[in-house]
């Protein structure tokens, strides 16, 4: 029996087949109660970005206030999730992320799997997806159409 972690793409596209507006808004996803996200979100141990998502994403709190939508409580869990940004540039460093060099990207994913005891969600944005779909990388899609 194969214990290894699994790549996830958990991913919101538009109707149309966007993952984001002109300007990378992401506020048109709604985030439906049938999605499970909780539920998927204690399902993984690690997140993998790309820089920019990570930039955008990556230590992202939501302004004051929102606590009685869930979102406090979403964005705690996602922030627990140990967290690995790929990304072409070098020498970064994070005390909140492990940057990767995209180069290292598939023997890097086979160390990250192992040492996981969960799945991993691949956040994005089009540039990893983009590789990781090249490089048959993925283990599972969930995508939720918005229209």
């Amino acid at each position: 029996m194969n214990n290894q972690s699994k790549v996830i793409l958990d991913l919101a596209v538009s109707l149309d087949g966007y993952i984001e507006g002109p300007n990378g808004e992401v506020d048109w996803c709604i985030m439906d109660p049938e999605m499970n996200f909780n539920t998927f979100l204690k399902q993984i141990s690690a997140i993998i970005y790309g820089r920019k998502s990570y930039d955008l994403w990556g230590t992202y709190t939501p302004p004051l206030g929102n606590a009685e939508n869930g979102d406090d409580t979403m964005w705690q869990e996602i922030h627990s999730k140990q967290k690995y940004v790929f990304t072409h540039q070098k020498s970064l460093v994070s005390a909140n992320a492990e940057y990767i060099h995209s180069e290292d990207m598939v023997v890097s994913l086979d160390k990250i799997k192992a040492q996981q005891t969960k799945d991993i969600w691949l956040y994005g944005g089009s540039s990893i997806i983009t590789s990781f779909i090249n490089n048959n990388l993925i283990d599972e899609y969930r995508l939720s159409i918005h229209p």
